[in-house]
């Protein structure tokens, strides 16, 4: 084996292991301290794209499930209040019961109306007032598609909360959409019958206040001139209001017996099932003023009955649409489990199998440290020559 002084093959080989392990430790050490086994591109470029892609996905799932959150509370919100709007409608059909005898004095009825119109301003309140922050949810101000909200992680992944509009006029006009009706409120005049409640409430809204011109009793209940609005859409725009007070004269205000002929004439014939066609005079009959009270008595059951209605649909939807959301959170809780799992096995160190390869690393190391010692003394044997 030949000698030399000027290169040291044999310590720039332990040099160079020495090195390659060093890095190997600083390597665990790195995993090992930050607890990820990927720490760089370096490390696993493809990993760490992949990872990256999951990371994405599980931050997104988590605000997803936040933004669930508060559509729940949007819901709850809204069914809460809808719940008081259903006791006082509840308590106002039970007032018109009352109001069905014809014993009661005329105090005894405006006692009963103070009631009922406070509740119908209360309810009208209740709808104005209710909001999520600034957000208003139950006026016309609500978004009639519903409030979006995102729900998953990526594009195309929202649910929707509709809040709805519960002003007594926009509930009269899904009352009147449930019906079936569509013509423009301008052209009640021409019949009543056509217009399913609201129109029957006009026509005992006549007979009770002895007003024989449709239009004119359309436009008071109102509260402006109707004009081209669908009666659909009731209240949708804020283009007309249910004015509580007239409505309220529906319970309070009994039919006169003088000078009701052409009243009673034009309310029967404008809603073709009333049956009465009046005995030709002004003085209507006992039985004729009956009839009229039991008309509008049932008038306005129906129309408490058809609110109350239309605000449980509300509410079922609610409580359908937070039934969703749950069912959305569990799932988005799901996958954030599932996702951070494999997210796991690509970027998390393994302590187990890191420990042991920085163990065997330190050996080497020491190992390397030992021979690199002893091949540094090789050029010393070259000079017991020269001796």
């Amino acid at each position: 084996m030949a000698l030399f002084v000027n290169t040291n093959v044999a310590a720039l080989n332990g040099q160079k292991n020495l090195m390659d392990v060093t890095s190997r430790m600083n390597s665990s050490f790195e995993k090992l301290s930050s607890g990820s086994r990927i720490n760089s591109a370096k490390d696993d470029a493809a990993g760490l794209q992949i990872s990256d892609r999951l990371t994405t996905q599980v931050i997104g799932l988590e605000q997803a499930t936040r933004n669930a959150n508060d559509g729940i509370s949007i819901a709850q919100i809204a069914e809460g209040a809808l719940s008081e709007v259903t006791t006082n409608i509840q308590r106002m059909r039970q007032l018109v019961v009352q109001g069905g005898n014809r014993t009661l004095s005329s105090d005894d009825r405006n006692a009963l109306g103070q009631e009922f119109t406070k509740l119908l301003d209360v309810n009208n309140d209740i709808a104005g007032r209710t909001s999520y922050g600034t957000q208003k949810l139950l006026n016309s101000d609500s978004p009639e598609a519903g409030f979006q909200i995102q729900t998953g992680a990526y594009s195309g992944e929202q649910d929707t909360i509709t809040t709805g509009n519960a002003e007594l006029s926009a509930m009269f006009g899904k009352v009147l959409s449930d019906e079936g009706i569509t013509g423009d409120l301008s052209d009640m005049s021409a019949g009543l019958s056509d217009y399913g409640t609201l129109g029957e409430m006009v026509g005992a809204y006549m007979a009770v206040n002895g007003e024989s011109d449709i239009a004119a009793a359309a436009d008071a209940l109102l509260g402006v001139r109707t004009g081209d609005i669908a009666a659909s859409s009731l209240g949708e725009r804020g283009a007309a209001e249910l004015n509580v007070v007239e409505l309220t004269k529906v319970l309070t205000q009994e039919a006169s017996g003088s000078g009701g002929f052409a009243v009673l004439s034009t309310v029967s014939a404008a809603l073709g099932f009333m049956g009465l066609a009046g005995t030709g005079s002004d003085v209507l009959t006992g039985d004729e003023l009956h009839t009229i009270h039991g008309f509008a008595t049932d008038t306005l059951l129906d129309s408490m009955t058809s609110l109350i209605t239309q605000v449980d649909k509300q509410r079922a939807k609610l409580g359908a649409e937070q039934n969703g959301l749950t069912s959305v959170i569990r799932s988005n809780t799901t996958a954030v489990v599932n996702v951070s799992d494999s997210r796991s096995r690509i970027m998390d160190t393994d302590f187990a199998a890191e420990t042991s390869e920085l163990t065997r690393n330190q050996i080497i190391q020491q190992a390397s440290t030992t021979i690199l010692s002893q091949a540094n003394q090789l050029p010393q044997t070259a000079l017991t020559l020269l001796g």
